[in-house]
C-alpha cells in the first residue's frame, strides 16, 4: 500500500510511482499494525513451514494413489528443494523489509514490483499463495488429529478432531497475533525438542546404518531419460513445499518489533530448522528405519528413533512428535496466509471486506474465510487432485516473489532497502523460480486434465477477485459496474479465449492417441500445461503492461492538464493583468514510469519529454515572475529610499525642507479644516559656523552639525511625543542645509510657547562641543513664526521665520526674534530694491561722480575717486549708501564694480590726454570685498586695462581693510598679481579693521587712506589725532603715501598738513561732481588752486 511503502523510506522516484499506482478506492492509509512479536515468536509461527517435510516423505517414497513415488531418491529431492529455498531466502528477506509495515509475507510484498506490468499479477500471486496454504491447514489438522486420536481419543472421528483444531486455531488468531505466538512458542519448542531427540538418539545409540542412509534409487513412471526427468520434476512439484520453511518467517514483518533486525534472525533460525527437517531427519530415519517404513504413517513407525530415550514410551513420543509438529502448520495457514489476503485488500487489489480488522488487529474476515475453506477441504478428504491443484498455485505464489525481487533491483535500484541481499543471490532466486516453474510444468500434468483445469481456475481466482475490487471501487465512485470498455479486460478476455480453445484442442489430441503411446500423452500434457501457463502469464502481464502504460500516460495527462498547464494559463492571465502575486504555476510533474522498453516505453518517454518541456516553461515563468516581483519590490524599496532621501538630509538623517513643507501644509490644512491647534516654526541659524568650517575643516564642520542635530533631537523629543498618536502634535526637527535647522511645533497656543522652546535650544547650545579635540562654543540666531493668525501658506510661514532669524542675526546674533509685519515690509522693500538694481544694470541707469584728491600743501588736484550714483529715470539721484549693501548681499556688486572700473579707466584716459600734460591725474576705483573674493578678479581687471588702453600707473585700486583680512594669504597673492600690471594699490578706510598691522608689511600697498571717522574728530579728540599721527608714522616708515578722507574744514587740513599728510579729499575741496563739472573745473584748475592757497594763507 502507498502509505506502507512511503513509510518504508523508498526513494523519491519510487514514491511517485507508488502514489500513482494506488487504487482509486484506496481513500486513506490503513492504521499501522501494532508491533508485538519478537524474533522467537516469529520463528515459532514459522516452524509450521519447516516441518512440511513430514507429510511429504510418504508421498515422495511410495507415491499417492496411481501416481508413483520417487523411492529413496526422495531424500535427494528434499535436499534439492531445501537448496532452492536457501537460494530464494535472501531475496525474499530484502523484498519484505522494503515494506516493513506490511504483513502477509512474500506474496503480499510483490505489489509495487508488479504494478507497472499488471496489478492483476500482484493479486494472482497473493491468492495463489493463499490457495497453497488452505489445504495444508486441513492436511496438518488431520495428521495432528490422527495422532491425538491414537493417543487419547481412539473412538472420536478424526475429521471432527481436525475441525475442532482448525476452529481452535481460528479462535486463537482472532484474539490477536500475540495469543497465537504465546501458543506457538511452547508447541514449537516441544516439536523441535522431539525432532532433535529423534535425530540424535539413533546416532548416539548406533542404530543408524549409514550404507542404507545413502542408498538412493529413483523410481520412473516409464523408461528412458524423459521418464527420469518427469519423475524428478514430479517429486520437485511436491518438494516445492520446502519453501514454507523460509517464507513463513516473513508473514508478520509489520507486526514484528525491530523488523530490520528480528526478521533476518527469524529467517536464519527457520533455515536451521529446515535443515533438520528436510535433510538430517530424513537421512537418519532412512538409515534407521529403511525406505519401506518411510512410506507409512510416521506416527506409527518413528517409535524406534525415540526408544533410546523414552524406552517403552517411544511410540507415545512418536505420536506426540507428529501432533506437536502438525499443529503449527495449521496455525500458520490461518494466521499467515490470511494476512496475505488482508494486505492485498488494503493495497486496493482485493475486495475491501477481506481487509477488515478487529480491535485485536486480526483480519477477521480473511481468517474466517481461510478456516472455512480449510474445513471444507478437510471434510471432502483433501483429495490428491485438490492438493495437487493447490500445490500448483503455491508454486506460482513462491516463484513470482523471486521475480519481483529481480524486477525491483532493475526498475528501482535507488529504493531504500533496510536489508540488501548479496547480488548473486538475486540470480539464484530467479533460478529457483525457474526450477519451480519447470516442476509445475512437468509435474502437474501427472494428475490429469481435470486437476490441471481446476488448478488453472484456482490460479485465475485472483484475477476474479481483482475484478470484484475494481467494480467495488467504480461503484463507490458512481462510475457504474461496467468494465467492458477497459482495454485490460478486452486483452485479458482474448487471452482466456485462447486458453479455452487450446484446452479443446488438447482434449481432441489426447483422445485420438492410442493408449500404447503413454510417453506421447505425457508430452502433450506437458505442452498443454506449458501453453496454459504461458497463456495465463501473457494474458495477465501483456494486457496489464499495455493498460498500465495507457493509464499512466492518461493519468499524467489529466494531472498535467488540470494542474501545471491550468496554472500556467491562470498565471499568464494574471501576469497580463499585472497581478504578480497570482502569477505562479505549481509544478506537479510526475514522470510516467513504464518498465517495458518497446513502443510503450517510447510513448512514456515522449510524454515525459513533453512534461519536462511544460515543467521548464513553468519554472521559467515562475522565475520570471519571481524576478519581476523582486524587481518590483526593489523598485518599491528604491522608491522608498529615494523618497526618504528626497525628504531627509543625508548628513544628519533629519527631515529636509521638502518634508517640513509637507508636514507644515498638513498641519495648516488640519487647523483650517478641523479647527485644530496652531503650529509654530523655529528657524535656527548657527552663529559663526563658517569660522569653524574654514578653520577646522569640512569634516569637523560635518561633525559639529551631527552633534548639534543629536542635541536638538534629544531636547525636542518630549515624553508626550513618544506615545502621541497624532503625528501633527509632535515636534519635528529638520535641516534645511548648511548650518540652518527648522523646528516644527504642533499644538501651540501662542508664539510664547515657541519662544520657550527656542530659549531651551539656546540654553542647550551653551554647553560646548568637542570637535577634533577642540572645545567649540556655539550660539544660534533663531527666528519664530506661528500660524496663530490662521492665514498664510507653509511657504509664507517658513519665509516669516527666515525673516525673523535674519532680524536676530542683524541685531547681534545669539538671540530669538519673533516675526512681525514690519519685518515683511522691510524685506519687501529690499526685494524691490534688488529687482530695481538688476533693471538698472540692464538699463545703464548708473553713472559716476568724481571727488577730487588734492595735494594738501598746494591744494593742487592730483587725482579723483570714482563714486557710483544711481539715476532712476524721472526720479532722484540715489547715493551708494542706499543700494550698495543690497548689491553686496545679492552679488550685483560684481558686475556693477566691473562697469565702474571700465568707466573710470576710460574717463582717466580721456582726462589725462586732455589735462595731464604737466602732471598725470590719478583715478581711484573701489574694489568691494565681494569683488575681491571673486576668482576671476585679476584677469577681469587685466582685460579692462588692456581694452581701455589706460595708463595703469594712473589707476589706484582701493581695497577695504576687511576685504583683505578674510584670507590674508590669498590677499597677498592677488595684490601681488595686480601690482604686476603697474596699478597702485590703496587700503581704504585704514584703521577700522582688525589685525591689519600684522599683515600690512606683507601687502604691496602704495597708499593708506585714513578713515574719515578719525579725521572728523582729530580737532577736538586727542585720541583720534593720536591715531592719525600713528598712521602717518607707520606709512612714512613703510614708504607709503597717505590720503586723509572726509576733510571738511580748514583746521583739519592745516593739522594734517602739519603732520606731513600728503593728500586729502573731502567737501572742503569739492563734493563728488558729475563728469561735465569736473571737466569744467579742470579747465580752470589753476585759478581754483590759487584761490585755495590764498584762503589757507589768510
Amino acid at each position: 500500500m502507498t502509505c506502507s511503502i512511503a513509510q518504508a523510506g523508498m526513494n523519491e522516484d519510487r514514491q511517485i510511482v507508488v502514489h500513482e499506482a494506488v487504487s482509486p478506492g484506496d481513500e486513506a492509509c490503513p492504521r499501522p499494525h501494532p508491533r508485538r512479536l519478537g524474533w522467537l515468536g516469529t520463528t515459532a509461527l514459522a516452524i509450521g513451514g519447516s516441518n512440511q517435510s513430514l507429510f511429504l516423505i510418504a508421498a515422495l517414497f511410495v507415491g499417492q494413489g496411481h501416481i508413483p513415488g520417487q523411492g529413496s531418491a526422495a531424500i535427494l529431492l528434499l535436499i534439492l528443494g531445501l537448496l532452492l529455498g536457501y537460494a530464494a531466502a535472501p531475496g525474499w528477506t530484502e523484498l519484505v523489509l522494503m515494506s516493513p509495515n506490511r504483513v502477509g509475507g512474500i506474496a503480499a510484498a510483490c505489489t509495487e514490483a508488479f504494478r507497472p506490468y499488471s496489478p492483476i499479477l500482484s493479486a494472482l500471486t497473493g491468492v495463489c499463495y493463499w490457495w497453497g496454504w488452505v489445504p495444508t491447514c486441513g492436511i496438518t489438522a488431520i495428521l495432528s488429529a490422527t495422532a491425538i486420536g491414537q493417543w487419547c481419543l481412539p473412538g472420536v472421528p478424526v475429521w471432527s478432531i481436525a475441525c475442532v483444531l482448525v476452529l481452535a486455531c481460528t479462535a486463537l488468531n482472532l484474539c490477536g497475533i500475540v495469543w497465537s505466538a504465546r501458543l506457538a512458542i511452547p508447541v514449537a519448542v516441544a516439536a523441535a525438542t522431539l525432532a532433535f531427540i529423534s535425530m540424535l538418539a539413533p546416532l548416539l545409540s548406533g542404530r543408524m546404518h549409514w550404507t542404507q542412509a545413502v542408498d538412493f534409487h529413483l523410481t520412473s513412471p516409464f523408461p528412458g531419460w524423459f521418464g527420469s526427468i518427469t519423475s524428478v520434476m514430479a517429486g520437485l512439484y511436491l518438494v516445492g513445499f520446502g519453501a514454507p520453511a523460509f517464507e513463513t518467517a516473513t508473514c508478520h514483518v509489520g507486526e514484528t518489533i525491530d523488523a530490520k533486525r528480528n526478521v533476518p534472525r527469524a529467517m536464519l533460525a527457520s533455515a536451521l530448522m529446515a535443515a533438520v527437517y528436510f535433510v538430517l531427519l530424513p537421512l537418519v530415519w532412512l538409515g534407521t528405519l529403511g525406505p519401506d517404513a518411510l512410506g507409512r504413517d510416521l506416527g506409527q513407525v518413528l517409535g524406534p528413533t525415540f526408544a533410546p530415550v523414552f524406552g517403552s514410551f517411544a511410540k507415545s513420543a512418536a505420536i506426540g512428535f507428529m501432533m506437536f509438529n502438525m499443529l503449527p502448520a495449521a496455525m500458520q495457514a490461518v494466521s499467515g496466509a490470511s494476512r496475505a489476503l488482508a494486505q492485498l485488500s488494503e493495497d486496493g487489489l482485493l475486495p475491501t471486506i477481506l481487509g477488515w480488522r478487529s480491535r485485536t488487529d486480526a483480519p477477521w474476515v480473511a481468517i474466517l474465510l481461510t478456516a472455512a475453506f480449510a474445513i471444507l477441504f478437510l471434510l471432502i478428504g483433501d483429495p490428491i487432485w485438490l492438493i495437487a491443484a493447490a500445490n500448483f498455485t503455491y508454486l506460482i505464489g513462491i516463484g513470482l516473489p523471486s521475480v519481483a525481487v529481480w524486477l525491483l533491483r532493475r526498475d528501482a535500484p535507488g529504493a531504500a532497502r533496510p536489508y540488501r541481499a548479496p547480488r548473486g543471490t538475486i540470480g539464484l532466486g530467479v533460478c529457483a523460480a525457474i526450477v519451480w516453474c519447470c516442476s509445475a510444468l512437468l509435474g502437474f500434468e501427472q494428475f490429469g486434465l481435470p486437476t490441471v483445469v481446476f488448478g488453472l481456475l484456482m490460479a485465475l481466482a485472483g484475477a476474479g477477485l481483482y475484478a470484484m475490487r475494481m467494480l467495488e471501487d467504480r461503484s463507490r465512485k458512481g462510475l457504474g459496474l461496467q468494465l467492458g470498455r477497459s482495454l485490460h479486460v478486452k486483452l485479458t478476455g482474448a487471452m482466456l479465449l485462447v486458453l479455452a480453445i487450446d484446452s479443446v484442442g488438447y482434449i481432441l489430441a489426447v483422445a485420438s492417441i492410442p493408449n500404447l503411446h503413454g510417453s506421447l500423452v505425457v508430452v502433450l500434457e506437458d505442452i498443454f500445461v506449458a501453453v496454459a501457463m504461458l497463456t495465463v502469464t501473457v494474458g495477465i502481464v501483456l494486457p496489464g503492461m499495455v493498460a498500465h502504460s495507457a493509464n499512466e500516460v492518461s493519468a499524467a495527462a489529466m494531472r498535467l492538464a488540470s494542474g501545471t498547464i491550468r496554472d500556467l494559463a491562470t498565471a499568464m492571465n494574471a501576469l497580463g493583468e499585472g497581478n504578480l502575486q497570482a502569477a505562479h504555476a505549481s509544478i506537479d510533474i510526475v514522470p510516467v514510469v513504464v518498465a517495458s522498453r518497446d513502443e510503450l516505453g517510447a510513448m512514456a518517454e515522449s510524454f515525459n519529454l513533453l512534461q519536462h518541456g511544460v515543467k521548464q516553461v513553468a519554472i521559467g515563468l515562475n522565475r520570471a515572475c519571481e524576478g519581476l516581483r523582486k524587481a518590483r519590490n526593489d523598485l518599491f524599496e528604491s522608491k522608498e529610499v529615494a523618497v526618504h532621501e528626497a525628504l531627509h538630509d543625508a548628513l544628519t538623517g533629519l527631515p529636509n525642507r521638502a518634508f517640513i513643507i509637507q508636514r507644515l501644509e498638513r498641519s495648516l490644512a488640519r487647523q483650517r479644516d478641523q479647527g485644530g491647534s496652531a503650529c509654530g516654526l523655529l528657524f535656527i541659524d548657527l552663529d559663526g559656523f563658517k569660522i569653524v568650517n574654514d578653520s577646522l575643516g569640512h569634516a569637523a564642520g560635518d561633525d559639529l552639525l551631527m552633534q548639534v542635530a543629536s542635541r536638538f533631537r534629544s531636547l525636542l523629543l518630549r515624553k508626550a511625543d513618544r506615545g502621541a498618536p497624532d503625528e501633527d502634535a509632535r515636534n519635528v526637527l529638520a535641516r534645511l542645509g548648511g548650518d540652518e535647522f527648522i523646528v516644527l511645533m504642533g499644538g501651540i497656543q501662542s508664539a510664547a510657547d515657541a519662544v520657550k522652546v527656542a530659549d531651551r535650544i539656546q540654553l542647550a547650545l551653551g554647553t560646548p562641543f568637542m570637535i577634533a579635540g577642540d572645545c567649540v562654543h556655539m550660539s544660534a540666531s533663531i527666528g519664530v513664526a506661528t500660524s496663530c493668525g490662521g492665514s498664510g501658506s507653509a511657504s509664507d510661514i517658513l519665509r516669516d521665520a527666515d525673516l525673523a532669524m535674519y532680524r536676530a542675526k542683524s541685531l547681534g546674533k545669539s538671540r530669538v526674534e519673533v516675526y512681525n509685519e514690519f519685518l515683511l515690509a522691510s524685506v519687501t522693500t529690499r526685494m524691490h530694491l534688488e529687482n530695481d538694481l538688476r533693471r538698472a544694470l540692464q538699463g545703464q541707469e548708473f553713472l559716476l561722480h568724481y571727488q577730487p584728491i588734492v595735494a594738501l600743501p598746494t591744494a593742487e588736484i592730483v587725482g579723483f575717486e570714482a563714486l557710483v550714483r544711481w539715476q532712476v529715470p524721472g526720479g532722484p539721484l540715489i547715493f551708494p549708501g542706499d543700494f550698495i549693501t543690497v548689491a553686496e548681499e545679492t552679488g550685483l556688486i560684481v558686475p556693477l564694480g566691473l562697469w565702474v572700473m571700465r568707466e573710470a579707466c576710460l574717463t582717466s584716459l580721456i582726462w589725462n590726454q586732455r589735462f595731464g600734460q604737466e602732471r598725470k591725474l590719478g583715478m581711484s576705483v573701489n574694489i568691494s570685498p565681494r569683488q575681491f573674493a571673486q576668482h576671476d578678479l585679476v584677469p577681469e581687471i587685466q582685460r579692462i586695462l588692456i581694452e581701455t588702453g589706460v595708463d595703469p600707473a594712473t589707476i589706484k585700486l582701493e581695497i577695504t581693510e576687511s576685504g583683505t583680512m578674510g584670507d590674508p594669504a590669498r590677499a597677498v597673492h592677488i595684490l601681488s598679481q595686480l601690482k604686476l600690471f603697474g596699478v597702485q594699490l590703496s587700503v581704504d578706510d585704514f584703521g577700522t579693521g582688525y589685525s591689519s598691522l600684522s599683515y600690512l608689511h606683507r601687502f604691496p600697498i602704495d597708499i593708506l587712506k585714513i578713515d574719515r571717522s578719525f579725521v572728523s574728530g582729530m580737532v577736538e579728540d586727542t585720541d583720534s589725532r593720536q591715531v592719525v599721527k600713528t598712521v602717518m608714522a607707520l606709512a612714512t616708515g613703510m614708504g607709503m603715501q597717505v590720503v586723509a578722507e572726509g576733510i571738511e574744514c580748514q583746521e583739519q587740513a592745516l593739522q594734517l598738513t602739519q603732520m606731513g599728510c600728503d593728500f586729502g579729499q573731502g567737501y572742503l575741496f569739492s563734493k563728488p561732481l558729475p563728469e561735465a563739472e569736473v571737466v569744467a573745473m579742470l579747465s580752470s584748475r589753476t585759478a581754483t588752486t590759487m584761490d585755495c592757497l590764498e584762503g589757507q594763507a589768510a
